[in-house]
């Protein structure tokens, strides 16, 4: 494959990604049989491309970031959740290899049929990845496709190109590159990549951008995951234990400077409850982050373009009669240095402020009040199918309503973010917030072919119930059992 050098990336040129791809689906249709014994190979060593590389893969995601993120955040969100995804992987994945037996209609089952699902590899699949988690958020997807005995390309986003590069350089000692191959580069790479005729295509990022994936696939037919974002709520109940929700929504609101996909984007609290609520929240912010601008625990916001949308959303809504209130020792906007934000609570916030209608992806928290439970669906209704709801409260009555009126990708009870690293659960959303879901034995079935296998005896079934021409009197009863009198 000829390469062309950009900086410090090595771009693939774009005639050779269907030469790449047709290279790995050429070794998948040669390899046959995938076996337990390679792919259990596979994923060990994927643990150990983590285990051994972390610290290079640590401190330049943190550069990239211009200095601020947290090395401890990175630990754990990137690698060790990742490691123990691929635990979890090998230790249920002969379980999930293993064929299902389905029921088998009358007579065939009498006479002997039989009728089972396989899990079968796909062939090749495309992973396109993100900037804010790049690690992670690449190598989650890669566990489920190898377990599922795929080959990979990756697409890391062209706006870490240093942690792209990374990924160039590393894969190659732990893969072939017709078993796991980076492609890197800027969106026209990007756009060419979605166009290829892959077996599955997974794509992390925002709605906009998966609707231009999904039609790009489109072109080969290829199926999609697509895990996007939305405005994820945090419902408030009146039996919720006040001082633990607003510990954990400060804890998950700050994670990553608030840059996750499943950050808490807004929060519906009882009215009487809003002010006991924020000096909760403004509290903890103070005790977890008492020094906003220089701590090395707090992570700025990517970049000055995402700073400079976030600082509109702020003034915005405050022209438009918002409160505000910035919670940090320095009462400053950012470091001009390092772009890291202290929170920016708002409140008396309304539709017409552009932060209620955008994914915020930033250290930025607009509350809302209402007085009864049965308003908060019709709240939210503006927002659809966020990729998470999370509800603190113990009223079980309450926690039911929410979930049957408001659509979301997942949910999270008393606390807030803990579903995606719940191996066992699929993580995935509905509607804007994306299709399909990975991780654990639901992201196994996504990157399978389900393949229905009847086997049918020596016994000629079908002219035993008349269902071979000329048709009779004996069809005719037979179908009249199922249809009634014909």
């Amino acid at each position: 494959m000829s390469t062309a050098e950009h900086g410090n990336v090595i771009e693939l040129e774009t005639q050779n990604l269907t030469a790449l791809i047709e290279l790995q689906r050429s070794k998948f249709r040669a390899e046959g049989e995938v076996t337990y014994a390679t792919r259990i190979d596979r994923l060990k060593r994927l643990k150990a491309l983590i285990v051994e590389n972390k610290t290079e893969f640590a401190d330049t995601t943190k550069r990239e970031f211009g200095g601020a993120r947290s090395y401890e955040f990175s630990l754990f969100s990137e690698f060790a959740s990742k490691v123990e995804a691929i635990d979890y992987s090998i230790k249920h994945l002969k379980a999930w290899m293993k064929p299902e037996k389905r029921g088998t209609n009358k007579p065939m089952n009498l006479l002997g049929g039989k009728s089972q699902v396989r899990h079968f590899p796909k062939g090749v699949v495309g992973i396109i990845s993100p900037w804010n988690l790049p690690f992670g958020l690449t190598v989650a997807p890669l566990t489920s496709a190898l377990a599922a005995g795929n080959r990979a390309l990756l697409k890391p986003s062209e706006f870490v190109p240093e942690t792209a590069a990374l990924f160039a350089e590393v894969v190659p000692k732990y893969f072939s590159e017709d078993e796991v191959a980076v492609v890197t580069g800027g969106a026209d790479i990007g756009q060419r990549f979605a166009e290829l005729p892959f077996d599955h295509l997974l794509f992390t990022g925002s709605t906009r951008v998966g609707a231009q994936v999904m039609q790009s696939a489109s072109k080969n037919l290829v199926p999609v995951t697509l895990e996007l974002g939305g405005k994820s709520p945090v419902v408030i109940g009146r039996s919720a234990k006040l001082d633990l929700a607003g510990t954990r929504l400060t804890f998950s609101k700050l994670l990553n400077g608030g840059q996750l996909c499943l950050s808490p984007d807004y929060v519906l609290v009882p009215k009487e409850l809003e002010e006991q609520l924020i000096a909760r929240v403004v509290d903890e912010t103070q005790a977890m982050y008492p020094n906003i601008t220089e701590n090395a625990d707090y992570a700025g916001v990517f970049n000055e373009r995402h700073f400079a949308r976030l600082q509109n959303y702020i003034d915005d809504a405050v022209a438009k009669g918002a409160k505000l209130t910035i919670v940090g020792a320095d009462k400053t906007r950012a470091s001009k240095d390092n772009r890291r934000m202290p929170l920016h609570i708002l409140q008396n916030v309304n539709e017409d402020m552009q932060v209620m209608h955008e994914e915020i992806f930033g250290p930025v928290l607009p509350v809302m009040t209402y007085t009864d439970i049965s308003e908060v669906p019709d709240m939210i209704e503006p927002r659809r199918t966020p990729l998470a709801m999370y509800y603190f409260g113990k009223d079980k009555s309450e926690q039911e309503y929410l979930l049957n009126h408001v659509q979301s990708g997942g949910v999270c009870i008393n606390d807030i973010t803990l579903q995606y690293v719940q191996e066992d659960l699929p993580f995935g959303g509905i509607g804007a917030s994306g299709m399909g879901a990975y991780h654990g034995p639901e992201g196994f079935r996504n990157m399978s072919h389900a393949r229905a296998i009847y086997s049918q005896t020596m016994i000629d079934v079908l002219p035993i119930i008349g269902a071979r021409p000329p048709f009779g009197e004996k069809f005719r009863k037979n179908i009249s059992k199922i249809l009634g009198a014909i």
